[in-house]
Protein backbone atom coordinates (compact mmCIF):
# COMPACT_ATOMS: atom_id res chain seq x y z
CA UNK A 1 0.00 0.00 0.00
CA UNK A 2 1.22 3.41 -0.93
CA UNK A 3 1.46 6.15 1.70
CA UNK A 4 -0.25 9.42 1.18
CA UNK A 5 1.77 12.60 1.23
CA UNK A 6 -0.07 13.75 4.39
CA UNK A 7 1.03 10.65 6.33
CA UNK A 8 4.67 11.13 5.37
CA UNK A 9 4.61 14.79 6.51
CA UNK A 10 3.17 14.00 9.96
CA UNK A 11 5.56 11.09 10.55
CA UNK A 12 8.58 13.23 9.57
CA UNK A 13 7.65 16.10 11.93
CA UNK A 14 7.47 14.14 15.19
CA UNK A 15 11.25 13.66 15.52
CA UNK A 16 11.81 17.30 14.54
CA UNK A 17 9.40 18.50 17.22
CA UNK A 18 11.37 16.62 19.89
CA UNK A 19 14.62 18.01 18.52
CA UNK A 20 13.29 21.54 18.80
CA UNK A 21 12.45 21.00 22.48
CA UNK A 22 15.89 19.56 23.08
CA UNK A 23 17.61 22.48 21.34
CA UNK A 24 15.51 24.92 23.35
CA UNK A 25 16.49 23.15 26.57
CA UNK A 26 20.19 23.55 25.66
CA UNK A 27 19.97 27.18 24.53
CA UNK A 28 17.58 28.57 27.15
CA UNK A 29 20.04 28.67 30.10
CA UNK A 30 22.59 30.59 28.03
CA UNK A 31 19.93 32.97 26.82
CA UNK A 32 18.71 33.50 30.38
CA UNK A 33 22.24 34.25 31.64
CA UNK A 34 22.73 36.68 28.74
CA UNK A 35 19.49 38.55 29.49
CA UNK A 36 20.24 38.64 33.23
CA UNK A 37 23.70 40.04 32.45
CA UNK A 38 22.16 42.81 30.37
CA UNK A 39 19.72 43.68 33.17
CA UNK A 40 22.47 43.69 35.82
CA UNK A 41 24.76 45.83 33.65
CA UNK A 42 21.90 48.27 33.05
CA UNK A 43 21.23 48.57 36.78
CA UNK A 44 24.91 49.14 37.50
CA UNK A 45 25.23 51.74 34.77
CA UNK A 46 22.16 53.55 36.12
CA UNK A 47 23.74 53.71 39.58
CA UNK A 48 27.02 54.94 38.03
CA UNK A 49 25.10 57.71 36.27
CA UNK A 50 23.28 58.66 39.49
CA UNK A 51 26.58 58.77 41.39
CA UNK A 52 27.97 61.12 38.74
CA UNK A 53 25.10 63.52 39.31
CA UNK A 54 25.39 63.23 43.11
CA UNK A 55 29.12 64.06 42.91
CA UNK A 56 28.33 67.07 40.73
CA UNK A 57 25.74 68.30 43.22
CA UNK A 58 28.29 68.04 46.02
CA UNK A 59 31.15 69.66 44.12
CA UNK A 60 28.84 72.47 42.99
CA UNK A 61 27.87 73.08 46.63
CA UNK A 62 31.53 72.91 47.72
CA UNK A 63 32.65 75.42 45.08
CA UNK A 64 30.12 78.06 46.14
CA UNK A 65 31.49 81.16 47.90
CA UNK A 66 29.94 80.37 51.29
CA UNK A 67 30.93 76.69 51.28
CA UNK A 68 34.53 76.68 50.12
CA UNK A 69 36.14 77.20 53.52
CA UNK A 70 37.71 73.99 54.77
CA UNK A 71 35.73 73.17 57.92
CA UNK A 72 33.82 70.18 59.21
CA UNK A 73 30.59 72.21 59.20
CA UNK A 74 31.05 73.05 55.53
CA UNK A 75 31.87 69.42 54.73
CA UNK A 76 28.75 68.27 56.62
CA UNK A 77 26.60 70.67 54.56
CA UNK A 78 28.08 69.29 51.35
CA UNK A 79 27.56 65.71 52.55
CA UNK A 80 23.95 66.52 53.43
CA UNK A 81 23.40 67.89 49.89
CA UNK A 82 24.80 64.71 48.29
CA UNK A 83 22.85 62.44 50.66
CA UNK A 84 19.64 64.36 50.00
CA UNK A 85 20.12 63.97 46.24
CA UNK A 86 20.87 60.25 46.57
CA UNK A 87 17.82 59.75 48.80
CA UNK A 88 15.63 61.37 46.15
CA UNK A 89 16.84 58.67 43.74
CA UNK A 90 16.14 55.85 46.19
CA UNK A 91 19.82 55.02 46.80
CA UNK A 92 21.05 53.76 50.17
CA UNK A 93 22.93 56.50 52.04
CA UNK A 94 23.55 54.96 55.46
CA UNK A 95 27.20 54.42 54.47
CA UNK A 96 27.89 58.16 54.67
CA UNK A 97 26.51 58.93 58.14
CA UNK A 98 28.52 59.91 61.18
CA UNK A 99 31.09 62.59 61.74
CA UNK A 100 33.54 63.34 58.98
CA UNK A 101 37.17 62.66 59.73
CA UNK A 102 40.15 64.43 58.23
CA UNK A 103 42.16 62.35 55.83
CA UNK A 104 45.64 62.15 57.40
CA UNK A 105 47.42 62.58 54.05
CA UNK A 106 45.96 66.05 53.33
CA UNK A 107 44.46 68.83 55.38
CA UNK A 108 41.65 69.57 52.92
CA UNK A 109 39.83 66.21 52.85
CA UNK A 110 36.96 65.06 55.00
CA UNK A 111 36.03 61.38 54.79
CA UNK A 112 32.69 59.71 55.58
CA UNK A 113 32.34 55.95 55.56
CA UNK A 114 34.88 53.14 55.17
CA UNK A 115 37.71 54.81 53.28
CA UNK A 116 39.54 53.48 51.18
CA UNK A 117 38.17 49.93 50.78
CA UNK A 118 34.44 50.20 51.39
CA UNK A 119 31.62 52.62 50.76
CA UNK A 120 32.85 56.14 51.35
CA UNK A 121 32.50 59.82 50.47
CA UNK A 122 35.53 62.10 50.29
CA UNK A 123 34.98 65.85 50.25
CA UNK A 124 38.04 67.84 49.23
CA UNK A 125 37.48 71.59 49.40
CA UNK A 126 40.83 73.05 48.46
CA UNK A 127 42.91 70.86 46.21
CA UNK A 128 45.42 72.79 44.07
CA UNK A 129 45.38 71.61 40.45
CA UNK A 130 48.09 72.75 38.01
CA UNK A 131 47.18 74.35 34.70
CA UNK A 132 47.29 71.90 31.79
CA UNK A 133 47.38 72.32 28.02
CA UNK A 134 44.97 70.68 25.54
CA UNK A 135 46.92 67.40 25.57
CA UNK A 136 46.79 67.17 29.39
CA UNK A 137 50.42 68.09 30.00
CA UNK A 138 51.15 70.38 32.96
CA UNK A 139 52.08 73.86 31.75
CA UNK A 140 55.53 74.83 33.10
CA UNK A 141 55.19 78.00 35.13
CA UNK A 142 51.41 77.87 34.78
CA UNK A 143 48.83 78.80 37.36
CA UNK A 144 47.39 76.58 40.04
CA UNK A 145 43.64 76.46 40.55
CA UNK A 146 41.84 75.57 43.75
CA UNK A 147 39.10 73.04 43.10
CA UNK A 148 36.49 71.30 45.19
CA UNK A 149 36.15 67.59 44.60
CA UNK A 150 33.59 65.06 45.80
CA UNK A 151 34.34 61.36 45.42
CA UNK A 152 31.88 58.54 46.10
CA UNK A 153 32.29 54.80 46.44
CA UNK A 154 28.99 52.92 46.45
CA UNK A 155 28.41 49.17 46.89
CA UNK A 156 26.57 47.42 44.09
CA UNK A 157 25.44 43.85 44.58
CA UNK A 158 24.37 41.50 41.83
CA UNK A 159 21.11 40.03 43.14
CA UNK A 160 20.39 37.82 40.13
CA UNK A 161 23.79 37.24 38.58
CA UNK A 162 25.42 36.26 41.87
CA UNK A 163 23.20 33.16 42.02
CA UNK A 164 24.22 32.20 38.50
CA UNK A 165 27.90 32.52 39.43
CA UNK A 166 27.34 30.34 42.51
CA UNK A 167 25.50 27.78 40.37
CA UNK A 168 28.23 27.63 37.73
CA UNK A 169 31.08 27.67 40.24
CA UNK A 170 29.99 26.62 43.75
CA UNK A 171 33.48 27.14 45.20
CA UNK A 172 33.60 30.78 44.09
CA UNK A 173 34.45 33.30 46.82
CA UNK A 174 32.83 36.18 44.94
CA UNK A 175 30.48 37.88 47.40
CA UNK A 176 28.37 39.43 44.68
CA UNK A 177 29.30 43.01 45.63
CA UNK A 178 31.54 45.46 43.81
CA UNK A 179 32.15 49.14 44.53
CA UNK A 180 31.23 51.69 41.91
CA UNK A 181 33.41 54.79 42.24
CA UNK A 182 32.90 58.22 40.77
CA UNK A 183 34.02 61.78 41.38
CA UNK A 184 33.46 65.32 40.19
CA UNK A 185 35.40 68.54 40.67
CA UNK A 186 34.69 72.22 40.13
CA UNK A 187 36.86 75.29 40.40
CA UNK A 188 36.32 77.39 43.51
Amino acid sequence: MKRSSVDSLTNDRKPQKGAAYLEFAFVFPFFLVFVMGIVEFGRGFNIYHNLTNACREGSRQAAMQDSNQITLTSADNIRNRVVSYMNSLGLQTSYYTGTGTKNPTTSTNYVYGSYPNGAYMVINQGEPIPQRDASGTVVAGGNYYLVSKVELSYPYSFPMFNRVIQLLRPTSTFSGTIYIRNSAMMEN
